[in-house]
């Protein structure tokens, strides 16, 4: 038999109304159209977005939900009753790690990994509002990694684009992996080229804390902190020199 609605929306046969349609919720917004970065990827997400509709309007309607549990146990008594489930499987049939819902988190990751890679070809050429749209695919198929809203924010400070959309990026990255050093270089960087110093010098001091041997931290907080006398005496003292 091959997946039930149940599992084709990663949810048990006991799931109440609400987890039903949170299931269904989350695996729609998963399969927007917007998300995919190929015709063939974009073909694969309507039929799975259809399969995951027909599943929804079953198991959201108890009527037809119970002809179809009905139905379920038909089956299951056909194909062998008091046979051996798979590994894995529970009372319900369901497959939990290799679920519908699994699978499509690693086909969108795959399509992430996808769009990533030909953002990069893309920002290597200097092509920035391409690789900007596949960067932002990338994002929208896996949310969860820094890399790629990283990424995104470098590729908008290079076109001097978009620095409120550059800079929501770069602070999920940091969000999501807060020890990176370079990510907050880049959100440095961004405050440098809207004219926002003083943020720039205290994201640079916060570098400083994690990474004390920083050199551009300490390039640029050598070349935007105000002199102490001493080194004022020290550059006058030269310059006397120079002109001697």
């Amino acid at each position: 038999m091959g997946k039930t609605y149940y599992e084709i929306l990663g949810v048990s046969r006991s799931a109440g109304e609400r987890e039903i349609k949170a299931a269904y919720h989350r695996l729609a917004r998963s399969l927007h159209p917007d998300k995919a970065a190929t015709p063939e990827e974009r073909k694969r997400m309507e039929d799975e977005f259809a399969l995951i509709s027909q599943a929804y309007n079953v198991l959201k309607d108890k009527e037809k939900r119970a002809q179809y549990d009905k139905t379920l146990e038909v089956q299951q008594q056909t194909a062998g009753g008091s046979a051996q489930k798979p590994s894995g499987a529970d009372s319900s049939g369901v497959r939990g790690p290799v679920g519908a819902a699994a699978a499509i988190e690693r086909n969108r990751a795959a399509v992430a990994r996808r769009a990533y890679l030909r953002g990069l070809q893309a920002f290597a050429t200097g092509d920035y509002e391409r690789a900007a749209e596949f960067f932002e695919v990338a994002i929208k198929n896996k949310d969860d990694e820094p890399n790629y809203y990283a990424k995104l924010a470098q590729t908008l400070l290079r076109a001097q684009r978009s620095f409120s959309r550059a800079t929501e990026a770069i602070q999920r990255a940091i969000e999501l992996d807060p020890y990176n050093t370079d990510y907050r270089l880049i959100l440095a960087e961004l405050y440098e080229q809207t004219g926002i110093k003083s943020l720039a010098q205290k994201t640079y001091e916060e570098i400083l804390k994690w990474d004390p041997t920083n050199q551009r931290a300490l390039a640029a907080l050598a070349s935007t902190r105000p002199l102490t006398f001493s080194e004022k005496l020290k550059r006058a003292i030269k310059s006397f020199l120079g002109r001697s």
